[in-house]
This record gives C-alpha cells, sequence and structure tokens, in this order.
C-alpha cells in the first residue's frame, strides 16, 4: 500500500474536526461522520462531505430520530444505537471512528463483528484496538472520542486543540517529500477508484456493510439472516458471526 506519512495523518484528522468544529458551531449535526464521507482534495486538504443523514438542532441541542431510516451502525455511538439519540458528542465518537480508518489506513472497524452484535459489545467495555504503529497519545484520543458518557467526550474545538499540539511534536515535512507524496497519491487514487467502481459493479452496487433498515433503536432484535461484511460488501449469513481482534 502507498505509504502516507503520519504528519499527513494528522492533519487529515485536524482538517475534519475543524470542519465538524464549525458544522456544530452552527447548529447542525452531521450524522453520518466517516473516512467514506471526508473528499481530499489535490492539495491533501480534508472536507467534510455528504450531509444526506445531517439534522438541525435547535433549542434541545439533540435530535432524536422517530422512523425507521438505514444508519451507520458501526460509526455510531452508544446512545445513537440504543435510544436512537443524536448529540454533537455522537458526532465525536464517530470522528474518533474515523481516527481510527485513517490510521489504519481505510479498514473496516470492528471486523468480524456483525451489526446486531455490536451494542451488546461497546456496553461491555470492549472499544476498538489500536491500529498498527498507533501513536499512544493519539489512541488515547480516540478512545476520549469513545467515552460512554457523551458529557465526558471532547468537543471538536478541543479535538483540534489536541490534535494540532500532536502534529506540532513531529519534524516538518521537507516540500520535496509532500510534492512526491502528492504525485503519486493522486495516481493511486485514480487506480483505487477505478477498481472501486468495477467491484460496486459486480456486488450489485450493495456496498459496505454499514447501512441497514432499522426501526427507531439501531439495536432493535436481530433478524433470522444478519448482514456481515465480506472484502467491505454485504453477504448474509446465518448463525453468529466469528468475533475479529481489532477490538478490546
Amino acid at each position: 500500500p502507498q505509504f502516507v506519512p503520519h504528519q499527513s495523518l494528522l492533519r487529515f484528522m485536524v482538517d475534519i474536526a475543524g470542519g465538524m468544529q464549525y458544522l456544530s458551531s452552527q447548529g447542525f449535526l452531521h450524522r453520518d461522520l466517516a473516512a467514506r464521507n471526508c473528499m481530499l482534495g489535490d492539495d491533501l486538504r480534508v472536507c467534510v462531505a455528504d450531509f444526506g443523514l445531517s439534522k438541525k438542532m435547535y433549542s434541545d441541542n439533540y435530535y432524536r430520530q422517530k422512523v425507521a431510516i438505514r444508519v451507520p451502525i458501526k460509526w455510531m455511538a452508544m446512545e445513537s444505537l440504543s435510544e436512537s439519540l443524536y448529540t454533537t458528542k455522537s458526532d465525536v465518537w464517530s470522528f474518533g471512528v474515523t481516527m481510527w480508518e485513517i490510521v489504519s489506513r481505510g479498514r473496516t472497524p470492528y471486523p468480524g463483528v456483525s451489526n446486531h452484535e455490536l451494542l451488546e459489545l461497546l456496553l461491555s467495555g470492549h472499544r476498538l484496538k489500536p491500529p498498527q504503529d498507533c501513536d499512544h497519545k493519539l489512541y488515547e484520543v480516540m478512545q476520549s472520542c469513545w467515552h460512554e458518557d457523551p458529557s465526558l467526550r471532547p468537543g471538536f474545538g478541543e479535538l483540534c486543540e489536541t490534535l494540532r499540539a500532536l502534529l506540532s511534536e513531529l519534524p516538518e515535512l521537507e516540500a520535496s517529500q509532500e510534492e512526491s507524496y502528492i504525485n503519486h497519491g493522486l495516481e493511486v487514487a485514480a487506480a483505487a477508484a477505478s477498481a472501486s467502481q468495477e467491484t460496486h459493479t459486480e456486488c450489485g452496487g450493495r456496498c459496505e456493510n454499514v447501512y441497514l433498515p432499522t426501526p427507531l433503536g439501531a439495536a432493535a432484535a436481530a433478524r433470522e439472516e444478519d448482514e456481515e461484511v465480506a472484502d467491505g460488501y454485504l453477504k448474509y449469513i446465518t448463525g453468529s458471526a466469528v468475533k475479529g481482534d481489532d477490538y478490546d
């Protein structure tokens, strides 16, 4: 896989946190924050995108989903899974999962865990393990986003400051290093996009394991057939899934 400097990964996170800070300051919830919904420009700056599930908050500072919709299970906060309750702090949880995706170079979170098993796993205290070569300070930031009590999770402003501080501890990339990565990165991105489109066609357009029809709470009783990940796409299986090793 293409090497991406840690400095670049941290800048991606700072950009996303900054975008989410602005969004929350305007009273909006994103509700679908994930790496797939962040756009990388030619200059390696990241913008938050895809506002299909976003909602405007008014006086209550929260949003409760009251109708059945398709939701991104493995990026959702515990209170969203159990009570269909969304706040800025539930977006913070999703940001922590997005950080994990970035450091793991795009792995799907909770491999081997079905969507219907996830809430029980989280309630028992399990969280995603640090990706390989993840700095312990950065992993602590991720963990802070996954606190069971939403009020104890950091805000996006605090996350921006913390991530900038971590970035300042790393040596600055030389211009030649950055330019080389940008040029190669665009070629890799184009090839990946082409391959993704081909696979999307082969699987009939049913991509990602994250969207499931769910009534009210996303933790509704499991159906007879669970939906599970197979190379990033949906397949239907029966019985319990074998748990993976990317969570504690």
